[in-house]
């Protein structure tokens, strides 16, 4: 049953790159990767993106471009390949900083702090997140704003623990026993 669906589904996505609508396939391609699973057949969806760049690319589409390319990142996320998903987490993100597009800056880095945070750079995620957050209230997106905040006091504190942690195992020998 699953697989009749995601059959139609590539179907329902391929003929929206044939007809050229890529804005719309990238927003059902986002709404599916929640319920990708390690198990699905990652070369699929690979192979499918790797078809979206390169219309992106042949039709100058720099903006559907980078979205694709955060797609790239959030189907490796899922598949735990945090070092490619980082790197094409940039590459977006770099080409969004070119278009000056705030909004998908500001999702782009909240994408690349949610892998940093599990890669275990938090400091790194932390500045992510603060860029993320301080572009959510430059746009008005208080409620998202908010989140991360929290999210952002909650990474800081658990920072701080780990800091606070190493010191105690250093100064004590305690990692020796």
């Amino acid at each position: 049953m699953v697989v009749a669906t995601q059959k139609n589904l590539f179907r329902e996505l391929k003929k929206s790159l044939e007809e050229g609508k890529i804005s719309s396939l990238l927003m059902k391609y986002a709404k599916i990767i929640p319920d990708i699973t390690k198990s699905d057949d990652k070369k699929q969806y690979f192979n499918f993106l790797s078809s979206v760049l390169d219309y992106c690319k042949e039709n100058k589409l720099l903006e559907e471009e980078a979205l694709t390319l955060r797609m790239f990142g959030r189907t490796y996320s899922v598949f735990e390949d945090y070092v490619k998903s980082l790197k094409f987490h940039e590459k977006s993100l770099k080409i969004q900083r070119r278009l000056g597009r705030k909004l998908e800056l500001a999702e782009g880095l909240v994408s690349l702090g949610e892998d940093l945070q599990v890669s275990g750079y938090y400091e790194k995620c932390i500045e992510a997140f603060t860029g993320a957050e301080q572009m959510y209230q430059d746009l008005g997106k208080l409620r998202k704003a908010k989140e991360l905040k929290k999210e952002l006091s909650r990474l800081k504190e658990f920072s701080r623990q780990m800091v606070e942690d190493e010191y105690f195992l250093n100064k004590f020998h305690l990692d020796e026993f």
